[in-house]
């Protein structure tokens, strides 16, 4: 069985508690999370009118992750190269709405994988992993200042405020009509700010941070984004960054326990009107 195999299946059904009949070489699939929510044109002088943007994304995702069972511990690295040749589907979208100083935004990704796998007792089988990762929230502009004096160009800081929710599954099919399965889910509220930057009347910059969980969900989580944006249109903006997510989660009171960082680039292009 090839190490691929092994490396994003174990650790997730470590995670679940439901899958013991794998090896322990193992690492585990992430979520494929937003990207920043960069303005796609000048902030609107009309502070009563409602501004949207929608962007579509791609997060090109590597995993460095670290899970414990018991006194078991596993410590994997998985390249995206690996998750694209085993991935079935994924999608990514960002959407927000803002009017004057306050808005909120959704953002979800959906990833599927499967592999065909063998297990300890000979039997082969085919894995399924399916994630949901839905970050949603709400943003109030704390201030934004002329980068040029006439205008054109402008930064403003937003504090950010909500909460990621985190669907893990996973399936074993052996072609018959027991296929065991378990999932597990979550909520991590978060806090953060973000900066949007003209850089010049084409060029923009966005920067984002936010630290999360507080024992609600995972223990603690955090989250950065840097990311370039270059207008074509006043409506349609190309966008170009990385950004890196962490979670430190354990399962209720079981002893299992993963430390996960999601990192890569991004790119995606903004919609606004």
């Amino acid at each position: 069985m090839r190490n691929t195999v092994r490396s994003i299946v174990c650790a997730l059904a470590l995670v679940l508690a439901a899958l013991p009949a794998y090896s322990q070489t193992a690492g585990q699939p992430g979520p494929n999370p937003n990207v920043s929510a960069t303005q796609g044109k000048p902030a609107s002088t009309n502070g009563s009118a409602w501004e949207f943007r929608l962007i579509p994304y791609t997060w090109m995702i590597s995993l460095d992750t670290k899970t414990t069972v018991r006194s078991h511990t596993a410590d994997m690295k998985i390249p995206f190269s690996d998750i694209l040749r085993d991935m079935n589907l994924a999608g990514q979208v960002h959407f927000e709405a803002q009017k004057g100083k306050w808005g909120f935004f959704i953002d979800p990704t959906y990833l599927k994988l499967s592999q065909d796998g063998t297990l300890r007792d000979g039997r082969e089988t085919r894995v399924q992993i399916e994630q949901w990762l839905v970050e949603m929230g709400g943003m109030y502009q704390l201030g934004k200042w002329s980068l040029d004096g006439k205008g054109k160009r402008s930064m403003t800081v937003d504090a950010l405020g909500g909460g990621r929710y985190w669907y893990l599954s996973a399936n074993l099919d052996f072609g018959s009509t027991t296929n065991p399965s378990k999932s597990t889910q979550w909520v991590d509220p978060f806090l953060g700010a973000r900066l949007n930057a003209d850089i010049t009347e084409k060029l923009l910059f966005n920067i984002r941070g936010d630290v999360g969980g507080f024992g609600v969900g995972s223990d603690f989580s955090w989250n950065a984004l840097a990311v370039f944006g270059y207008r074509f249109t006043n409506s349609i903006t190309g966008l170009l960054g990385y950004r890196a997510l962490y979670v430190d989660y354990k399962a209720g009171t079981s002893s299992i326990r993963y430390n996960m960082t999601i990192h890569g680039p991004t790119v995606g292009l903004s919609f606004s009107f």
